[in-house]
Parts: structure tokens; C-alpha cells; sequence
């Protein structure tokens, strides 16, 4: 009911169906009964159906099984294309339910509830001659021929509960569709990683203006090539962060020198480092252990971002405790931290207080 109030008995009523979205659930409906008959086919004759949707933007089907792998979902998209492109005739006829169960090309789903007269839904073979190679019982619309489904394509299959699985597909305009909204995120896919590296490989090109069995390849080879660009990005950043760790190392260790050196004879060493992030912080102090055997508290910042390291040897966090130090000394540059008695970090915003929190673990560690 678009508007209004409900119909009296005996009122006259006017009733109309939107013929777009009509065809579109007619075009997945019947794409549903291909998919069951291909997973039989390809899959196993075991798997049976546990429900389905059908709508005008997508289908799914769910069955027992176990999880198909990639060659399965390949072969049963591909042999379902190979039956819509065959354009055979979608027929339905009306024979009495105790006919029915004698036949066992016909499906049927036990717990269901049937008349004496039941609908079956056939696909190939001669009309009302029950010698499709698809047969099921139904009582929904269909197309009447497999040609008017379009191009069909799986999206997703997951597990949905224990031991049952769900596909959820597309065809007709609604894989034309998929397709577009694909190649938007394989084109933001594609964009990320060039943000990360810039020299990668052009991204295929698609076209909204072919035909969508077209559109649908298209996606394929951009998907590939998305792998493989994928692949080298991340070995390139593992290359990359070899090459960076290496670089922090070897100049941590030149920095951790030259404050051993300067805190020679020390109780403690507080000092910042300049232009450091944790991570370069977090080295100096490890180098600077190896050295200098009393507490240490470094801090450091680039951009404006504040980074503190506190490191106290075992044997005197009875004394000092790492963590208690960040914690009184991290909310001075207008952040907070925590760790260990041992070894502790801390950030902060306020590069510009940096001194007084330098001043604060001086303070701590001469009280």
C-alpha cells in the first residue's frame, strides 16, 4: 500500500507492478536455480539448499558445504555464463505433489510444506515435458529464457553458520552496476599504493560504455593487476624498513656515544637528542645501555611531536621506576605514556616544554 488505508472486502483496488524491478528479481530468480544446479554439478550433489534471497540488486543462496575454493567458484561461475549464453527455454508446469516425489530430477526441500498440485520450474528441454536439466519446485516469477538474465558474477562466499554457506551474486544490470562500483575501489586501491610508491605500473583501464560481460573481464585483469602491484609495494616497504632500521641503528650508536662520553661520571643521563622520534629514541637508549650504567631520560621532537624514553637499570628500580618517571614528566609537554619500571615512553604536543620536563627527571632522579 503506497498510501492510504487498507481495502475492504469487496473494495475495488487498484494494483500495478514496476516492471524494471520485476524483471531484475525475474532475472535472479531464475540465475538462483543455474547456481543450484551448477554446485551440483560442480561441487557436490550434497549441496543443499538452506535458503536464498532473491532482489532486484543482488541474489544470494545459501547451502551446506564446505568452503569453495577459488577454482570452484571460478568453474561454477563459468559454466553458470555458459548456460545463459546457451538461451534456453525457462518453462513451468503444474503436476500433482505425489508425481512429484517419484521424480528425482526435480528439487524439492524437505520441511516445506506443499499442496497436492505443485509448480515446477524447468530450464531446457521441451515446455511441460519435465526433461530440463534444471528442474525445481517454485512459485516465483522467472525470465523465459536463460539469455534475459545477462552476465552473472559471484561477489562474495562466506560461512554464515556452522557448516552452511552463502554466496551472494549479481547478474543483468545489477552486475553492470557491481562492476562500476568495483572499479571506483580498485581505483582508490590503486591510488593508495601509488601514495606509497610512485613508480608502480599503470592501472588497466576500464570503460562504463562496454558491454557488461566486458566490464566484467576488465575487472578481472585490474584485480590481477592489483595483486601483483600489491605484492611489490610490500616487498619494496620490507626492503625499505631494512634500509631505515639499519640507518637508525648505525645513527643511534653514534648519538649513544657521544652522550656516554658527555655523561661520563654521571649519577644519571638526561639530555634531548635532537630531531628524534621514538623510534630513533628508543635506539640511542638501547646503544646507550651498553655504555652507561645508570638511569636515562631522553627526549626528542619532530614537527612539533614530542617523544620521551626512560630507561633504569634493574638494579635500581627500587630506587627510580621508568614508568613513574614518563607518567610525571609526559603530561609537562601535553601528553602521557607508561611501560615499565625498567624502561618506559612517553609523548607529547609541546615541543616548546621539552626543558622543563628535561629539568622535572633531573629533579626526580637528584631528590
Amino acid at each position: 500500500i503506497k498510501e492510504g488505508r487498507a481495502p475492504e472486502p469487496g473494495e475495488a483496488v487498484r494494483i500495478s507492478v514496476d516492471v524494471d524491478r520485476r524483471s531484475a528479481i525475474q532475472r535472479h530468480h531464475t540465475v538462483t536455480h543455474l547456481l543450484h544446479w551448477a554446485l551440483h554439478e560442480i561441487v557436490s550433489r550434497d549441496a543443499a539448499q538452506k535458503g536464498s534471497y532473491v532482489g532486484p540488486d543482488k541474489l544470494t543462496f545459501d547451502f551446506i558445504c564446505a568452503a569453495l575454493t577459488p577454482q570452484q567458484k571460478r568453474d561454477v561461475e563459468k559454466l553458470v555464463n555458459e548456460k545463459i549464453a546457451e538461451n534456453a527455454p525457462v518453462s513451468w508446469t503444474e503436476i500433482p505433489y505425489a508425481e512429484a516425489r517419484k521424480r528425482k530430477g526435480i528439487q524439492q526441500f524437505f520441511g516445506e510444506k506443499y499442496g497436492d498440485t505443485v509448480r515446477v520450474v524447468q530450464i531446457g528441454g521441451e515446455s511441460k515435458a519435465l526433461d530440463g536439466y534444471s528442474m525445481e519446485l517454485c512459485g516465483g516469477t522467472h525470465v523465459r529464457s536463460t539469455s534475459e538474465i545477462g552476465s552473472f558474477r559471484i561477489v562474495k562466499e562466506e560461512a554464515i553458520a556452522a557448516g552452511i554457506r552463502r554466496i551472494e551474486a549479481v547478474a543483468g544490470d545489477a552486475a553492470r552496476d557491481w562492476a562500476q562500483q568495483e572499479a571506483t575501489k580498485q581505483q582508490e586501491r590503486f591510488d593508495a599504493l601509488a601514495r606509497k610508491k610512485s613508480d608502480i605500473a599503470t592501472l588497466p583501464a576500464f570503460s562504463n560504455e562496454d558491454e557488461t560481460a566486458e566490464m566484467l573481464k576488465q575487472i578481472d585483469v585490474r584485480a590481477a593487476h592489483l595483486e601483483k602491484v600489491d605484492v611489490d609495494v610490500r616487498e619494496w616497504e620490507k626492503k625499505n624498513a631494512k634500509a631505515s632500521d639499519a640507518r637508525i641503528k648505525s645513527r643511534a650508536a653514534e648519538i649513544a656515544k657521544e652522550l656516554a662520553a658527555s655523561c661520563a661520571g654521571k649519577d644519571f643521563c638526561v639530555t634531548e637528542v635532537p630531531n628524534a622520534d621514538g623510534k630513533l629514541l628508543g635506539a640511542v637508549a638501547d646503544a646507550l645501555k651498553t655504555k652507561f650504567k645508570g638511569p636515562i631520560f631522553l627526549a626528542g621532537a619532530i614537527d612539533g611531536r614530542v617523544a620521551l624514553i626512560a630507561s633504569v637499570p634493574n638494579e635500581m628500580t627500587s630506587k627510580f621506576q621508568a614508568n613513574k618517571l614518563i607518567q610525571e614528566t609526559a603530561p609537562i609537554v601535553g601528553g602521557k605514556g607508561g611501560g615499565r619500571p625498567e624502561n618506559a615512553q612517553g609523548v607529547g604536543t609541546d615541543a616548546s616544554k621539552i626543558d622543563q620536563a628535561l629539568d622535572r627527571a633531573k629533579k626526580i632522579f637528584t631528590a
